[in-house]
């Protein structure tokens, strides 16, 4: 037996695998009748009633008088920020031809 042989079996026979479930998967889908008890049915319970709620009505948070928008913008502050030591690309090259810090180096053959 060559490859090719061997191949052109091994896809018959994968062949009649795949059609033998192909026609046992049609053969029972038709034996089984369509019921429909419900339990594919997704129910959502809401508590909330809708409102309409016009252009004119105050926004809840807000109190009366008071603009939506601050007056003046804060930002909150995350504190100073430390680096571990950023270099600038000359420094990062003479750290390099100095053996500091661990660089690519070609694979000597």
């Amino acid at each position: 037996m060559n490859w090719t042989q061997f191949l052109l079996s091994l896809a018959a026979v994968y062949s009649l695998y795949y059609l033998l479930n192909v026609l046992f998967d049609l053969l029972k889908s038709r034996g089984q009748p369509a019921t429909d008890n419900g339990q594919d049915e997704l129910v959502f319970s809401e508590d909330h009633q809708p409102r309409q709620v016009s252009a004119d009505e105050p926004t809840a948070g807000a109190a009366p008088g008071t603009d939506a928008e601050p007056k003046s913008r804060q930002s909150i502050s995350s504190g100073p920020l430390q680096s571990t030591g950023g270099v600038s690309l000359k420094q990062l090259f003479s750290l390099a031809q100095s053996d500091l810090i661990e660089y690519t180096k070609a694979i000597p053959y």
